[in-house]
């Protein structure tokens, strides 16, 4: 296959192109044809891993190595160009996609030969045929990437409140949070699942007999059902669901998990650090347990055992009343991952929303982290974060006293100003730490880390408040260039009454 001069010299540049790649692979697959089987096996590095392109039902084209290369760097170069596939499919998937995609390219690529001429021949191919075959190549890898992306609510168990609280289920933007009787009720609908599940709340049958039940041959489908939701929800008290659109199972499950993560640690900001650390959810335990156990020089045992117990307990109606209390600040934080949730489906959010929900990480792991060096390191991360302030300790000055103080106040509390404060945490705290110049793991650095929380706890109060008005009534202040939209927001926030 000849396509002239002008390929022989792009080739010897970097970076090649779709159409490029797209023809060395299928020079390659005519290549590899014409070899013996075992001429092309020996070509495989590993016994176990061939050099092929698959098609569809186990069909596949031989390649070398040549062609497997060709193959990853367009699958690479799409990658990294399609941030809405990025979004929504996990990297592993994406690249079954891609090569699958490739197979089917050059499957029908006979459908664009001139005058159904022979694809194996010395036959001249204008730039046309393989502009086809890339335009070929990213329609069929858009069709699978479709079939491979449902609509669907994805669940995380959780623990927040203790069920005798009576807590009425919340939303937080896009998550909204059902006690588990409520959740049941909204999710099992079929009558023998629910019959199970309700025997096993009740006491009446217990999991290990459930599932001696469900995996027994021919068992009735309900049973294993009810079985794997109740397996799933374990020993939680709560549910939070968030519907994600157009996401593969995998990647929306990740995704799902991120975005309810941030909503607990959203809610957790309007309770004390001891109480927030209570809030935890599947996959993401921070609470911690253990039994010490030590002797002395005379051969004494010495037994110590602690526990930290997650959910959230108070005096009747103190929770439920707390919760209403908190309506405005959490459908604020909630109208802020609304607008994250929407523009990460096919790319990034505004500047000033990206920064945000990052930084509101940033806090949820110094809250639960278990020693102060690395508190204060993340509580460092948060303020320069949600600043803008790119690590200028000055411009996080500024922004936290337009966020603090808009009339001036001379502190954060007590003597602290502001300035102290950021000076703690970020300069002396997360810089020195973070670098060496200060020691870290065994030292008190308790100070640091309550001042961290302090002046962390503050921002967000403001801060959260503030942009969810921006993104409602100013929503062109985060169309501007990042340096141009936090001058507009800190101002804003100097600005209030």
């Amino acid at each position: 296959m000849v396509r002239g001069n002008k390929l022989k010299e792009s080739k010897k540049r970097p970076g090649k192109t779709a159409e490029q790649l797209l023809e060395t692979i299928l020079e390659d697959v005519i290549k590899a044809a014409a070899l013996s089987f075992e001429e092309w096996r020996s070509l495989s590095r590993s016994p176990f891993v061939s050099l092929a392109i698959p098609i569809s039902s186990g069909e596949e084209y031989r390649v070398t190595r040549t062609g497997v290369d060709a193959a990853h760097e367009l699958t690479r170069q799409t990658w990294q160009t399609r941030e809405d596939l990025r979004q929504t499919v996990a990297r592993s998937e994406f690249d079954k996609f891609s090569f699958s995609a490739i197979g089917q390219t050059i499957k029908s690529s006979r459908e664009h030969l001139p005058n159904d001429e022979n694809i194996a021949t010395d036959t001249q191919l204008e730039d046309s045929f393989f502009a086809a075959l890339a335009k070929d190549y990213c329609l069929y890898l858009d069709n699978l990437a479709d079939k491979a992306r449902p609509d669907v609510d994805q669940h995380i168990a959780c623990h927040l409140f203790h069920s005798n609280q009576n807590v009425p289920a919340f939303a937080v933007g896009p998550v909204l949070f059902r006690p588990r009787a409520e959740w049941l009720d909204a999710f099992v609908k079929h009558p023998a699942e629910r019959a199970s599940i309700e025997q096993v709340e009740v006491g009446t049958l217990t999991m290990s007999k459930l599932r001696e039940q469900a995996l027994a041959p021919n068992s009735d489908r309900t049973l294993y059902n009810a079985w794997s939701v109740l397996n799933s929800l374990r020993g939680f008290e709560w549910v939070g669901t968030i519907r994600m659109p157009a996401h593969a199972l995998t990647r929306s499950h990740n995704k799902a998990s991120i975005i309810v993560s941030l909503a607990i640690d959203a809610l957790g900001l309007r309770f004390q650090v001891e109480d927030a650390r209570r809030f935890v959810k599947a996959g993401r335990q921070h609470l911690f347990s253990g039994d010490r156990l030590a002797t002395s020089a005379g051969g004494t045992f010495h037994r110590g055992a602690s526990i930290q117990m997650p959910g959230l307990g108070s005096k009747p109606g103190a929770l439920a009343k707390k919760m209403k209390s908190e309506r405005a600040f959490l459908d604020a934080a909630g109208c802020i991952l609304d607008t994250y949730m929407q523009g990460r489906q096919t790319g990034r959010a505004p500047h000033l929303v990206e920064r945000w929900v990052n930084a509101l990480y940033w806090v949820g792991e110094a809250r639960r982290e278990v020693t102060d060096f690395m508190a204060v390191v993340n509580y460092g991360c948060a303020a320069d974060g949600l600043s803008g302030a790119g690590g200028e300790a000055k411009k996080m000055t500024e922004f936290a006293e337009a966020a603090l103080n808009p009339k001036g106040a001379p502190a954060l509390q007590g003597a602290l100003s502001i300035a102290d404060a950021v000076t703690t945490v970020y300069r002396e705290g997360r810089n020195k730490l973070a670098h060496g110049e200060s020691p870290g793991l065994l030292e008190d650095l308790e100070e640091p880390r309550v001042i961290g929380d302090l002046l962390l706890s503050h921002l967000f109060d403001s801060v959260t408040v503030e942009l969810a008005v921006v993104i409602k009534t100013r929503k062109e202040i985060l169309t501007l260039d990042e340096k141009h939209a936090y001058r507009a927001f800190q101002e804003r926030l100097r600005q209030r009454t």
